[in-house]
């Protein structure tokens, strides 16, 4: 079986190119495929299996009409010349035409849940266009959580039997507690405090909450309730000038660090060192972060709406992400030791997320 794959994934590697690369790495039918990527982000499509290829097309991943248009009208004749028995689109687009069975992963539909997330034709083409359209064209819909799925149904009118879902998976080789040693040295050589409550992912507003993060972290710091830091570890996002603006003006801005991108290995140390972990999302088709943490050790509390209570089961903390009154309470009592999930149960928990058993799912999905 041959799967010829469309590799654009946005403009940098973000988790849909890692959890694309993490299922064909663990994959053990024998399934040969093919993906085309964008010249310039080639090099961080770096596979293990040796059945996966990497192949390039002539535009760059920052030009996203440009992958638009390849994407619609050019793949799927490459699908038809490499003689693919299936084609896969493991990213956003608008699915007009396919000589092949087509797979498509449609992670989540937050343009139905966050009406200010985009610009308003931004918001229409998704809605109104792509969206239905591609949902419809495609043999198979793969999303990332039931949430996601019910998402699908309500607002595509998609018939359930035709949606799959396959989690995002944690790599708990990569994503466990780092050693003291060698986290100490990290933070000394970036000057972060050893105390702190973190968040981490694309730092934006409204739509992953770091402002609600920030306000509750300022009322445990007025009520004299905590003495260390709050880091935000992330790239910044939409809305960032008015988070930025808001920490400026903030009574406790010394003790608030915008850290800006984060290697894996500087994430996975502050994971591991952390108090606890907030991921406060008004919509997540997933949410990836919360696993890693988890998987570091830490304690986490993440949102109460869309896919997250899913994500972290009984071994997460759940809040309403727009009552930051809560949040801080919550925060509150995990830092006063009242509340802990235990490790045995986390442990448990995460072996839903092991990529080898995701992997064999999405490509019963995908080949069958």
């Amino acid at each position: 079986m041959k799967v010829v794959v469309s590799g654009y994934i946005g403009k940098k590697i973000t988790g849909i190119g890692r959890n694309l690369i993490s299922l064909l790495d663990a994959s053990e039918s024998g399934t040969e495929y093919v993906v085309y990527t964008n010249y310039d982000i080639a090099k961080d499509f770096q596979f293990r299996n040796p059945r996966v290829t990497v192949k390039t097309y002539p535009v760059s991943a920052q030009d996203s009409m440009k992958n638009l248009l390849w994407t619609t009208f050019v793949f799927p004749l490459v699908v038809l010349r490499e003689g693919a028995d299936r084609a896969l689109i493991p990213n956003f687009t608008l699915l007009l035409f396919k000589f092949r069975r087509t797979a498509v992963i449609l992670n989540d539909l937050i343009e139905f849940n966050v009406p200010r997330k985009f610009s308003k034709l931004k918001m229409f083409y998704r809605t109104k266009l792509a969206d239905p359209i591609t949902a419809r064209r495609a043999d198979t819909l793969i999303t990332i959580s039931k949430n996601s799925k019910q998402d699908i149904v309500k607002y595509l009118h998609i018939p359930p039997e035709k949606i799959g879902v396959v989690y995002c998976g944690v790599d708990r080789e990569k994503f466990r507690r780092m050693p003291e040693e060698e986290s100490a040295r990290i933070f000394a050589e970036k000057g972060w405090p050893e105390d702190f409550l973190l968040y981490a992912g694309t730092v934006d507003h409204p739509g992953k909450n770091a402002m609600n993060v920030i306000r509750a972290f300022e009322r445990l710091k007025a009520k004299k309730k905590y003495d260390g830091s709050l880091i935000l570890a992330g790239m910044p996002g939409s809305g960032y000038e008015k988070i930025e603006r808001h920490v400026s003006r903030s009574k406790v801005k010394e003790d608030i660090i915008l850290t800006g991108y984060v290697t894996d290995r500087e994430l996975v140390a502050l994971y591991s060192r952390c108090r606890l972990f907030c991921f406060l999302s008004l919509y997540e088709g997933f949410g990836i972060p919360p696993l890693e943490a988890l998987s570091c050790g830490a304690q986490v509390i993440v949102s109460s709406t869309s896919s997250l209570p899913e994500v972290v089961g009984n071994v997460g903390f759940t809040v309403d992400p727009e009552d930051v009154t809560q949040i801080a309470h919550q925060m509150e009592e995990l830092l006063s030791g009242k509340l802990r999930a235990d490790e045995a149960q986390i442990s448990r928990h995460l072996r839903y997320y092991d990529w080898k058993r995701l992997s064999a799912h999405f490509e019963k999905l995908l080949l069958g």
